[in-house]
């Protein structure tokens, strides 16, 4: 067999998902347009499709079961297998007597489905939700079938930078900026500093050198005392 992808299952799948939905829905709508042309039109085209659907789905089964036995696995991702085979099988079951049954039986009806034909059709479809749920579980949660997984950083978009690498280079900018920030305070306050020389000339630190305090000024000089004033005598 062609190794194009780990095995052929997820290319059937997808078959079954498509035409087995598309059916369930065609037939409800063809049930409540009636007996106009577009009911028994659209009844025709779901018929079809559940028919091709129910044969794809043969080959979706055969390729799930080889992958179970084939795909590496631990225990925890064999038990989601497990499960994930359990709803296909009850699923393919369901159609199987939707179509193989009850739709067989109404061919000759000219337009719509009976209400044994929707409620096999509607639980089919809701149960082959839960299967794909489940089969995506295999996939994205425990890797199952994957052959390469990608390795994160090593792609580049255009004008833009590695993926998560962008808002890391954003914190460490900021990070960058305020430490500029800080050194050009802690800078300010140094040359502040150097502004006021405390020490006097012949090398002695004054306590106010030491203790970082500018020096008390002096006092500012007496004044000496004004004589009162002598009054003049214009005494002949």
């Amino acid at each position: 067999m062609i190794a194009v992808i780990p095995n052929w299952h997820p290319l059937a799948v997808h078959f079954t998902v498509a035409l087995l939905l598309t059916s369930s829905g065609l037939f409800a709508l063809g049930t409540v347009l009636g007996t106009r042309p577009s009911g028994g039109a659209l009844t025709t085209t779901a018929r079809w499709n559940l028919a091709i659907g129910i044969g794809i789905t043969v080959a979706t089964l055969a390729t799930g079961w080889w992958a179970y036995n084939t795909v590496a696995h631990d225990a925890a991702s064999h038990r989601n297998m497990t499960i994930h085979l359990r709803w296909a099988v009850a699923t393919a079951l369901v159609f199987l007597a939707a179509g193989g049954v009850v739709a067989w039986s109404e061919r000759r009806k000219p337009a719509g489905a009976g209400l044994v034909l929707l409620v096999l059709l509607a639980g089919g479809s809701g149960a082959l939700a839960v299967t794909g749920w489940l089969g995506g579980e295999n996939v994205y949660r425990y890797g199952l079938g994957v052959m390469a997984l990608p390795k994160s950083g090593d792609h580049v978009h255009p004008g833009g930078g590695d993926h998560g690498d962008g808002q890391g280079h954003a914190h460490d900018d900021q990070a960058h900026e305020g430490s500029a920030h800080e050194d050009q305070a802690h800078g300010g306050q140094a040359h502040g500093g150097q502004a006021h020389d405390h020490t006097p000339t012949d090398g002695a630190a004054t306590p106010e050198a030491v203790s970082g305090a500018d020096p008390a000024p002096a006092p500012a000089p007496a004044s000496p005392a004004t004589p009162p004033a002598t009054p003049h005598d214009y005494t002949p």
